[in-house]
């Protein structure tokens, strides 16, 4: 039995998709660094899950009158193949997975052979996995959102909006600019009418114009339930004529870059 087979038997293939992909960009990252890093090498699960659980907690924190019980149940299960598959393991996933299991078996959820083969998979996903020998190649910038959409980012309980410009691609890679405000819960777009936008403040005291060009900001709905589309055809972006000129054009990150970015910018 291999990681994807049993992934396949999830029925998910979207969903299973996204993790990957996350995982993939994240641990080649870290990979990257674990070279020229100590702490890193010694613990590349503590540098890739509180990453990807900021983002997917999205799900598995989600209320039930928002993500169902058995997609939270999928997710989860996912997650911990993935992050086997990846060379790494977590004793709190692995136990969540287990359950996630039993309780899909229970409702009926997936096949019959996922039924059958449930106690191989468990036995699969509590081995001891194979660490990776060489970084796991990037995956794509395509995005499925598009010029003038408006955009919710969740960072645990608030959210945080930002407008998109363009593409830096043709369906590549939105540019972003946030607005400054952060909301509670995600706002209905005459909420952002006459909110500016937000600037960065550099070392010299100066708050300059900054926009983001932003890699995994990919699958609209977003399967991680971290995105969320407000408005689609915004005409008008969030003001910024109170800022600075920028420094270049625009920052390059990828989803979880842009998720420190947040915290830098929003002093979370």
């Amino acid at each position: 039995m291999t990681h994807q087979q049993i992934l396949d038997k999830l029925a998910a293939k979207t969903v299973v998709q996204n993790i990957d992909e996350d995982f993939a960009r994240l641990t080649a990252k870290a990979m990257a660094f674990a070279k020229h890093d100590k702490k890193i090498a010694e613990n590349l699960a503590g540098y890739i899950l509180p990453k990807i659980l900021l983002r997917w907690n999205c799900v598995l924190n989600a209320d039930k009158t928002e993500v169902t019980d058995n997609y939270k149940n999928i997710t989860v299960l996912a997650l911990a193949i993935i992050l086997h598959k990846y060379g790494l393991t977590d004793p709190e996933i692995l136990e969540q997975a287990i359950k996630a299991i039993d309780t899909l078996n229970k409702n009926v959820v997936l096949s019959d052979d996922f039924f059958r083969k449930s106690d191989q998979i468990k036995q699969f996903i509590s081995s001891a996995p194979t660490a990776l020998k060489r970084k796991p190649s990037l995956p794509d910038s395509i995005t499925f959102y598009r010029p003038k959409d408006v955009i919710a980012i969740q960072l645990e309980k608030h959210f945080y909006c930002a407008y998109i410009h363009k593409n830096a691609r043709p369906n590549e890679s939105p540019i972003i600019e946030f607005y400054d405000k952060r909301f509670d819960k995600v706002p209905e777009i005459q909420e952002l009418e006459n909110v500016a936008a937000k600037g960065q403040l550099y070392n010299d005291g100066i708050i300059r114009i900054s926009k983001y060009s932003v890699s995994g900001l990919k699958f609209l709905p977003d399967t991680a339930n971290q995105i969320k589309l407000i408005s689609s055809d915004v005409l008008n972006p969030p003001s910024n004529a109170h800022l600075e000129e920028p420094v270049g054009l625009y920052a390059v990150m990828d989803i979880f870059e842009i998720q420190n970015e947040i915290e830098r910018l929003f002093k979370v």
